[in-house]
């Protein structure tokens, strides 16, 4: 009888307002605990994506830089990014400046000129 007695007090405090009261304050407080882990796994899951297309756009400009440093390692590529860049000529060679013929007409636009009569000119 007292085993009886002893096991209805201890489900008397087990389901007492008090004991489910502090099981949901316990609850509500590890709930946001998750929560707030959970948006941080969020937010670091975005940044490492960023950081993973910064980083193979960064790959693909490390490798366009490679091609360009073995093509300028190249004598055929240095002599032709100094003459594209420094319009220079090896000894024998000339140089050929193209200039457009004095022929050729341009056309040219008949507008009347706009004299100190008109009232925009008055003003500037």
């Amino acid at each position: 009888m007292l085993d009886f007695k002893r096991k209805r007090q201890v489900r008397g405090f087990i389901f007492s307002y008090f004991t489910i009261a502090i099981l949901a304050v316990l609850l509500f407080l590890m709930a946001m605990s998750v929560f707030e882990r959970f948006t941080v796994e969020r937010e670091m899951a975005s940044r490492r994506e960023e950081a993973e297309m910064e980083l193979q756009a960064l790959r693909q400009r490390a490798a366009a830089l490679e091609a360009q440093v073995e093509y300028l390692e190249d004598e055929r590529g240095m002599e032709a990014e100094i003459r594209d860049r420094f319009d220079v000529a090896k000894e024998g060679e000339q140089v050929v400046i193209i200039l457009e013929d004095a022929g050729t007409e341009t056309e040219e636009t008949t507008e009347p000129t706009k004299g100190p009569d008109e009232p925009w000119y008055k003003f500037w």
